[in-house]
């Protein structure tokens, strides 16, 4: 119980440094600056310049029905500190009494992209999500399976970029794919490396019992291998699961939740492909 508590608690400080430090790159350098990063910030940004509702009203208004949709899929606990974590870095964004550090939009673009990249990848550390178009692609790949959850995020991301050239002007979008990929990069720097997926094998006397939320909660696929401990001479099933950096968080806590003496070895994946991941 005890051991719970204080990983519930690293995982809430993980959350909250991570929403402050993304909501003061936005403050700081992308919204002052007009670098539309895409997403449904993004979107707050335009909707902000042509009417001038805030930018976090828009995310929370873009976001609560994707989360009432999603909630069942995600589990409670990451459903609920997911919601509260969006609302909180809304409020933040609309908010937090931070001044414009530049008014150099290359600078902003590249400081906005690189701090906003740490501050969500500390909260995906921290098993919470702040929704936006990753969770919308992923519940479109979902009902249409054909559709991979990157071309989903590119679709929705690409025309909110696009888009800021014309509300603002045509520099706006270079400097909104300059912050866009400096954020990719840092949220993969911040979730142990730069690659794209990670393989699990998971050694368990409950691999049923996991397999079978792996595949409720994440919709991904897990393979059980017939393997042997030869120590105690018993017949084991181990259990290989390949997922993104987004969901790595999201497999340790299923896997431990229901198994705390599992044992788990990760696999930086240079590459994966295949269903979910990237075409041959």
């Amino acid at each position: 119980m005890r051991e719970t508590l204080r990983t519930e608690l690293k995982n809430d400080l993980l959350v909250v440094a991570g929403l402050v430090v993304a909501a003061a790159a936005y403050k700081l350098y992308l919204i002052p600056n007009q670098v539309v990063a895409g997403g449904f910030t993004g979107v707050g940004q335009l909707l902000n310049h042509l009417t001038g509702v805030g930018v976090g009203t828009v995310n929370i208004a873009m976001n609560v029905p994707l989360f009432l949709v999603s909630m069942r899929s995600m589990g409670v606990r990451f459903g609920v500190r997911s919601l509260i974590a969006m609302v909180l870095l809304s409020m933040l964004i609309d908010h937090m009494p931070l001044p414009s550090a530049t008014d150099d939009m290359l600078l902003a673009s590249v400081y906005g992209g690189a701090i906003s990249g740490i501050g969500f990848g500390l909260v995906l550390r921290g098993s919470a999500t702040t929704g936006g178009t990753d969770m919308l692609a992923s519940l479109l790949h979902r009902i249409i399976p054909v559709l991979r959850v990157s071309y989903g995020i590119f679709l929705f991301d690409g025309p909110v970029i696009i888009a800021s050239a014309f509300a603002f002007e045509p520099q706006a979008a270079m400097y909104g794919l300059i912050s866009t990929f400096l954020c990719n990069v840092l949220i993969d720097l911040v979730l142990e490396g730069p690659n794209s997926a990670h393989s699990y094998f998971i050694i368990s006397d409950k691999s049923e019992a996991i397999a079978g939320k792996i595949l409720k909660e994440m919709d991904r696929g897990v393979t059980a291998l017939e393997a042997m401990g030869m120590y105690s001479h018993t017949e084991k099933k181990v259990l290989l699961c390949v997922v993104s950096r987004f969901e790595t968080m999201r497999l340790r806590r299923i896997i431990f939740e229901i198994d705390p003496r599992a044992f788990v070895i990760a696999n930086k994946a240079n590459e994966v492909l295949g269903e979910g991941f990237k075409p041959m």
